[in-house]
């Protein structure tokens, strides 16, 4: 086995189990660009993680890589030209958020990319800043937002303490190698009664990919993109761990966004609805959304 890789399996950092099982259909079709690890399941509590888990030269040479760059900017593309829509996607996530603090604040948003989240927070009156590894993603929330982007990775920025109202962290938590190490350093950025936001993706099967699977024949569909995954939540385990760590779960959901009815069935717009609707109320839509608060 590669030096690269961890020779020993770690410990699971929701409920510190040792125990884990492989989960070949994840890892097939996640298409990780590590070759040499694999998806394990917490025996426990649900949790996934990529085992052995890559050390972090490993990670960076990912990172640093032009096919890395050129494929995150494929995939990023749809997100990025989907600008001037950005305030009727957001609305759920800041009208959540204006029930939770009404008096609004400072707000940081972890993995900013091109600033687009924080553009609408700075014109529904927030303080913004973000923190975003990408120069090139900084360079452009700074010139076309006007926003102050810190080019840094959260592994090395030392962020003050109790100092933001709202901190802000989507499609990240999934790739860092100490999650709950970076979470704690956000819990202590919150001021007391802030409100922590995180999104994932859900990687194990979403209720649509399943229905589909056992009434079509048709197999979940694989990454168009390989994954640079590390860990793998799920409501449960995610919401375990911010409790854990002494949070409070205001909100928490597994919300699918740009749903399409079409269908060339003739009953297929009612089979799509109705798969949506238990698919919110089962809690296995394709993402994972918590709001937890800090205790005041």
């Amino acid at each position: 086995m590669s030096s690269s890789y961890s020779k020993v399996h770690p410990a699971c950092f929701v409920c510190e189990s040792n125990r884990w099982n492989p989960d070949a259909a994840t890892t097939g079709v996640i298409r990780s660009r590590f070759p040499d690890a694999f998806v394990h399941r917490c025996a426990r509590c649900g949790q996934g993680m990529l085992l052995p888990l890559p050390d972090e030269k490993a990670i960076q040479k990912i990172y640093d890589s032009a096919d890395y760059a050129e494929s995150y900017d494929s995939a990023g593309e749809a997100f990025a030209i989907s600008g001037p829509h950005v305030s009727e996607q957001l609305a759920p996530r800041f009208d959540a958020l204006h029930r939770l603090l009404p008096q609004l604040g400072r707000m940081l948003d972890v993995g900013a990319s091109r600033g687009f989240f924080l553009a609408e927070a700075k014109r529904l009156g927030w303080e913004v800043q973000g923190i975003e590894a990408s120069p090139e993603c900084a360079s452009f929330a700074k010139e076309t937002f006007g926003i102050p982007i810190l080019i840094e990775s959260l592994e090395s920025i030392r962020l003050p303490d109790n100092s933001y109202d709202c901190i802000h962290l989507s499609h990240v938590l999934e790739h860092l190698r100490e999650p709950k190490l970076r979470v704690q350093q956000l819990i202590d950025a919150l001021k007391p009664g802030g409100v922590l936001v995180i999104e994932v993706p859900y990687e194990f099967g979403d209720l649509f990919d399943r229905v589909r699977q056992l009434f079509l024949r048709q197999p979940r569909p694989s990454n168009s993109v390989p994954s640079t995954h590390l860990h793998f939540f799920t409501l449960s385990s995610l919401t375990q761990l911010l409790e854990t760590m002494g949070l409070t779960i205001e909100q928490s959901s597994t919300p699918r966004r740009n749903r399409s009815f079409a269908s060339r069935l003739p009953c297929g717009k009612w089979i799509k609805s109705s798969v949506y609707y238990w698919e919110s109320r089962l809690h296995l839509g394709p993402l994972i959304e918590v709001y937890a608060r800090k205790p005041r």
